[in-house]
């Protein structure tokens, strides 16, 4: 678990160092190993960090490419990093780190937005991209990971909790009456986009919201499509197959794990 945290003053105001200090202070949980800054005069990141893969501060964020053009925020773990590692490697690319987050800024250097259709894991990503200007917020297919943002005119932020935002915008606290509504009549909270407070939403699951000067465009990149029910002779053998690559896989880490 890390914490990330974004703001983009799209007028050509400035954002505030110390806006992105409180927005990474109030994640202070979810990344207590260190915190990282980067500005781009008006777009900041902010990123807290907890190490699992690549201890060194190679791995540290937010993580730039060598020419500055593409800027990277991120949460969570891409699985077959080392695999997509090996293939961007025979693209010529070369890595400054043995970490997965260098591998998903690359990933998206070399495919786009197809990358995301590439990774094994669970994540919430923050690209800025410097070329398009425009900022690229992706969430993993099943929202295994949060992804918060809100947009009141010209300003688009984001963060891993909410909190963070209404941290530094306060007005965004005002609440969402027909969340409430459901949630106390029964419902299930945190379902959809919306969220407990009325402009601060969540970026849905296998989804990207594609943030420009113009503005926000929400492109739906997965969605589950149920295969056939056939019988067939080798299905334990291939289920027993699947659920083993699948451990092995998040079993990869620099630090002791528990399962």
């Amino acid at each position: 678990m890390c914490g990330i945290a974004g703001l983009w003053q799209r007028d050509g105001r400035p954002v505030e160092a110390s806006e992105l200090q409180r927005m990474a202070d109030i994640q202070r949980h979810r990344g207590p190993d260190g915190e990282g800054f980067w500005h781009g005069g008006t777009i900041g990141l902010a990123h807290r960090r907890l190490k699992i893969i690549d201890m060194s501060e190679r791995a540290r964020q937010p993580m730039a490419t060598p020419d500055g053009r593409l800027v990277l925020v991120f949460n969570g773990e891409i699985h077959n990093y080392l695999e997509l590692r090996a293939e961007l490697e025979t693209r010529g690319v070369r890595f400054q780190s043995t970490s997965d987050t260098e591998v998903a800024l690359w990933s998206y250097r070399e495919w786009g937005a197809a990358c995301f259709e590439k990774f094994n894991g669970m994540w919430a990503m923050a690209f800025w991209d410097a070329d398009r200007e425009s900022l690229v917020l992706s969430r993993d297919r099943f929202g295994l990971k949060p992804l918060y943002y809100s947009v009141a005119g010209p300003r688009i932020a984001f963060a891993s909790e909410a909190k963070a935002i209404a941290e530094v915008f306060p007005e965004e606290r005002r609440a969402c009456a027909r969340e409430l509504r459901g949630f106390l009549h029964g419902g299930y909270p945190d379902c959809g986009e919306a969220t407990f407070f009325a402009n601060i939403r969540q970026v849905a699951p296998g989804h990207l919201l594609v943030a420009g000067s113009r503005g926000e465009e929400r492109v739906k990149y997965w969605s589950f499509q149920p295969g056939r029910e056939d019988p067939r002779d080798d299905a334990e053998e291939k289920f027993r197959w699947l659920l083993g690559d699948a451990v092995r896989l998040r079993m990869r880490s620099d630090v002791p794990v528990g399962v």
